[in-house]
């Protein structure tokens, strides 16, 4: 079928133009033209004669022939119909590109349709710039898909964290608790075990208390029975025995005596119970003033399970890049941040070799690497090749003893706008940052030490009743 439909349009082409026949005409020699191209090509410079076979022939054999017109008619018609490649309006083949349309066109739109006047070049090479603009303009959109793709990554994995951070959670929230519970069902085995203790004792004193009665009873009740029956003996027994008789109501024991604090001491079991459970459970609970925040640790960082201690590892773990992450150094945030009042940390610096402790505003950048200044938000004090410095501009010697730091507090006052360092154990300053501009300041963290970690130390609780 394609092959009968190639011959039909070679049949009905021009030879000059190469298109279809348009107001053909059909020379003495058979040979097919349309009328135009044969008119300019005569009147171009070449003799009437046939451009084929150059048999003579002349103007008065230019007549259209209307049946071969039709046929080429119906012939661009259906290729209009069917043919993709073809100009939906002439039916010609797509051989030209206009460059303000951006639309492929065929010769006759040139002059006999919307495309007057514009520029065009042929297919091919229209093809070849467009694909090459193109090119161009894939590579942004090719970049921006590998973004999303990154973005789309790191959802998946922030998935898979938040999966694994739940069950991790629930884990340590049972432990807890359970720790809690089994503290409560000792307290509670412990108090009814003492309860039982004494209900055995007082219960015991009173048995022996209602022994010793029951003797006594029965002793008078004795007693008694014989001093009725030798009562109503005759005159001379009676007599006879009266001595003996007499003797026995001597013997009168003493009256009973009840015995105090007999009764459970039920106040000593019940007064202020939940309040005294309460304090013994301070035996198993830390408080610790600042817990890390581990969506802010870098990838470098493995942290204990009450988030209190972090360590610089030589490996890194698999963790989503989260816009709260630093992404580059060993570093990372307490999870609360301050906004007023005044607030106390000890961090334990003991052998390490490499920190930086102090606060961070809440606007610091998470991503690449920082400048530890206050201009840039930081107030910190570190330790690198054996010096103790504030990160200041420049950075300013510590005040510092012969003895190497162990623990490091920090006194946070943000109602003052300042924040000072001391060593607890020598009840010295090492350094006061004043000036603090921060609508929120975050306690801050920075370990490169793989040897010994970094740990915030509990707090001293206590008790006090009013």
């Amino acid at each position: 079928m394609a092959s009968k439909q190639s011959r039909l349009e070679e049949d009905l082409s021009c030879p000059i133009c190469g298109s279809i026949l348009q107001k053909p005409v059909v020379l003495f020699c058979r040979h097919r033209f349309c009328k135009h191209c044969l008119e300019s090509f005569w009147n171009g410079g070449g003799t009437c004669e046939c451009p084929l076979c150059c048999q003579p022939s002349s103007m008065g054999e230019l007549l259209v022939n209307k049946m071969l017109e039709k046929t080429c008619e119906c012939f661009l018609k259906e290729r209009c119909k069917n043919d993709p490649l073809a100009c939906k309006e002439h039916g010609e083949k797509l051989t030209l590109f206009c460059l303000e349309d951006l639309e492929p066109t065929c010769s006759k739109c040139e002059s006999l349709s919307n495309h007057m006047g514009h520029r065009l070049y042929p297919l091919y090479e229209a093809s070849q710039d467009c694909k090459e603009e193109l090119k161009n303009a894939l590579k942004p959109l090719k970049d921006k898909l590998k973004l999303f793709q990154k973005a789309k990554l790191t959802c998946e994995q922030t998935t898979q964290h938040i999966k694994s951070q739940a069950e991790n959670t629930e884990r340590q929230i049972r432990e807890a608790f359970e720790t809690l519970q089994q503290f409560l069902r000792d307290e509670e085995a412990s108090r009814l075990s003492m309860l039982k203790q004494e209900k055995m004792q007082k219960s015991q004193i009173m048995n022996d208390k209602i022994e010793h009665l029951e003797n006594d009873i029965t002793s008078l009740t004795n007693t008694i029975k014989t001093v009725e029956q030798e009562m109503k003996s005759q005159d001379i027994p009676f007599l006879k025995n009266y001595k003996d008789t007499i003797k026995r109501t001597w013997h009168v024991p003493q009256d009973p005596v009840m015995i105090t604090d007999s009764l459970l001491d039920v106040a000593k079991h019940l007064g202020s119970l939940k309040f005294k459970i309460w304090e013994r459970m301070q035996e198993i609970i830390q408080y610790t003033p600042v817990t890390l925040d581990p969506n802010t640790a870098a990838s470098c960082f493995l942290l204990s399970d009450d988030l209190t201690t972090l360590q610089c590892c030589s490996e890194t773990f698999n963790l989503p890049d989260n816009p709260e992450r630093f992404d580059i150094s060993a570093e990372m945030l307490g999870s609360e941040g301050f906004k007023s009042g005044r607030h106390s940390w000890d961090v334990e610096v003991k052998n390490n070799t490499y920190w930086v402790i102090g606060v961070a505003s809440a606007s610091i950048n998470r991503k690449g690497k920082n400048v530890l200044t206050p201009a840039e938000g930081f107030w910190t004090i570190r330790l690198r090749n054996g010096e103790y410095k504030a990160c200041t501009a420049p950075w300013s010697p510590l005040t510092m003893s012969k003895e190497p730091l162990v623990v490091v507090r920090v006194v946070l006052d943000m109602d003052r706008s300042k924040v000072s360092f001391y060593n607890p154990r020598e009840r010295t300053a090492l350094f006061t940052f004043t000036d603090i501009i921060t609508p929120r300041a975050f306690p801050y963290f920075c370990s490169a030490c793989k040897e010994q970690p970094l740990k915030v130390l509990p707090g001293r609780l206590s008790v006090t009743v009013d």
